[in-house]
Order: C-alpha cells, then sequence, then structure tokens
C-alpha cells in the first residue's frame, strides 16, 4: 500500500509501507532535497564497540533536538528520517522528537543494538504501535538471538569486515517469515580507522565470495559502501542493476549530526558544514560552496 506521494524536482516518488520506494522521471533525477537523512541524535552509547565510526561511548553527549527539527523543518511530508546514535533509545526527547516528525509528515525509522533490542522492546513496542516509527533497523553483534521476536518492522544490520556472514543463516533459521537484511560496508571513519586489521580484510573478502548463495534466500540491501567493497554490481544483469541500485551517496540522501550541528553528504565524510552556515536545502544543493 502506498504511504505517501511527493514529487521532488523533476522526480515522482511513492513510499510503500513494505519500505519499497518508487522513483519515475525524465532524463536524468534532478532532486531539490534529499529523500532520506541519516540522523545522529546522540553520541551516548554502553556499547562502545571498537570499531565504531561515530567515536560514541558512555560519555558521549546527546543533540539539541529542537535545534535539529528547527533545521529540518523546510522540508516536505515524505522525506525519511534514519534516527540513530549512539544509542537513540537514550536520548530523553527522543519520543518528543518523534512525535514532531510524525505530525510533519516524515517517516521516521530508528536503528539500535542488538543488546538494546532485548532491553528496551517494550519502548520499541510502543514507538511502532503509535506509529511513531516504522522501520527498526537492529545492528547485530552476536548470533545469540535469545528473546527476539521477529517482525516486518525488522531490518537486520550486518558489517561486512565484522559481521560472521553465517548469521544470515542462523537468522533463515529463526525467523518465521523471510528476514531483511542490510549489509554494510567496513567505514574506516572513527574508531573504525584504528580497528582496521588483516581479520577485518578477511571478514570482508569472504563476504565478497559467499554473498551471491544468499540472493534470493532472504530480502538483502547494501549500502554504497557494501556496494564498493563486495562488487555487488558483478551479481547483476544492466537491467537488473537499473532496478536495484537506488543512487550515489547525496544524490537523494545525506548526513545530519546533530551533536554537534553539522550537514555531511554522508556519516564517513570529514568534509562537515555548521547549521549555522546555511540551510539544510542550500547544503544538498551545494550553495554554501558559492
Amino acid at each position: 500500500m502506498i504511504m505517501i506521494k511527493y514529487v521532488n524536482g523533476n522526480t515522482n516518488v511513492e513510499l510503500f509501507d513494505d519500505g519499497t520506494k518508487i522513483r519515475t522521471y525524465a532524463g536524468n533525477p534532478a532532486p531539490e532535497f534529499p529523500e532520506s537523512i541519516d540522523v545522529k541524535i546522540t553520541d551516548f552509547c554502553d556499547q562502545c564497540c571498537p570499531y565504531c565510526h561515530e567515536q560514541s561511548d558512555s560519555m558521549g553527549n546527546h543533540g539539541d533536538l529542537d535545534r535539529l527539527f528547527n533545521v529540518i523543518s523546510e522540508l516536505p511530508a515524505g522525506v525519511e528520517m534514519a534516527i540513530g546514535g549512539g544509542n537513540p533509545l537514550a536520548h530523553p526527547n527522543l519520543v518528543k522528537l518523534l512525535i514532531k516528525l510524525k505530525d510533519s509528515g516524515f517517516i521516521s525509522n530508528i536503528t539500535v543494538n542488538q543488546n538494546h533490542l532485548y532491553k528496551d522492546m517494550k519502548l520499541i513496542d510502543n514507538l511502532i504501535n503509535q506509529k511513531l516509527v516504522y522501520g527498526i533497523g537492529v545492528s547485530i553483534v552476536n548470533n545469540n538471538f535469545g528473546n527476539i521476536r521477529f517482525s516486518d518492522n525488522m531490518v537486520f544490520h550486518l558489517i561486512a569486515g565484522i559481521s560472521d556472514i553465517r548469521i544470515i543463516d542462523e537468522l533463515l533459521k529463526l525467523s518465521t517469515k523471510i528476514p531483511k537484511i542490510l549489509v554494510l560496508g567496513y567505514k574506516r571513519f572513527g574508531r573504525g580507522s584504528d580497528y582496521y586489521n588483516v581479520s577485518v580484510e578477511e571478514n570482508i573478502n569472504i563476504w565478497y565470495r559467499n554473498i551471491s548463495r544468499y540472493i534470493g534466500k532472504c530480502i538483502l540491501c547494501f549500502d554504497n559502501l557494501a556496494i564498493a567493497q563486495l562488487n555487488i554490481r558483478r551479481l547483476f544483469t544492466d537491467r537488473g542493476w537499473d532496478l536495484f541500485y537506488m543512487g550515489d551517496d547525496f544524490q537523494f540522501s545525506m548526513y545530519l549530526d546533530a551533536v554537534k550541528g553539522q550537514y555531511a553528504t554522508s556519516s564517513r565524510s570529514s568534509d562537515r558544514v555548521n547549521f549555522d552556515d546555511c540551510s539544510l536545502i542550500e547544503f544538498f544543493n551545494g550553495e554554501h560552496f558559492l
């Protein structure tokens, strides 16, 4: 079922309730605003993963969410907000922000650590039931799925270079429905830069050699970094690739750091621009460079 339709420059966008997005346009797409924004709302996280590209830890600060909302308020209804951190569930004003986003017609998704999912399942259930969030991204850190309750809302995030690819087999065994899996590339950014080692490289090679056997067995998606590191293009025909590929970083998407008050093309870009220096639309359209 279609959740929302809107026009973005010369592009018509349809977003369905299962997460499918369809774009139609004549010639080359020329969007005027981002369709999807990766939003970090906190640097606080008690997991302190040694490869965290955001460098989040138990001393991390929360972002100013009122300021964040003012920044994104110029965008139209239908834009997707991927809320993350750190641990976004730890932010004291998370629910307040999600209510404001829903009231403004934005589509909110949230990414949580596997361990936080177990701990805060009641809160997550409430967010889903109130339609404050639609997608729940679950960052998988081990194959101990214990009390996990699989649902249509969940997308399991696995990092090529860190995650054991055989976790996909475990998800296929445990889930009563076809699992949705997002494969992320390994980010040599933040703590991920110092953590990179031979084992990470070998793990990426294992993903490269074996990922093809999972195509068709589950719903697989890849971020642009994973597409490059695993050369996913080799697995598609030209027509299949045209249907699958959703665009380069910063073509339809961007990143916001609400903790530092900065825009970036993606979360692994060191080229940051302060909120006070230009509007979100100006940044997306490159006007801050003029």
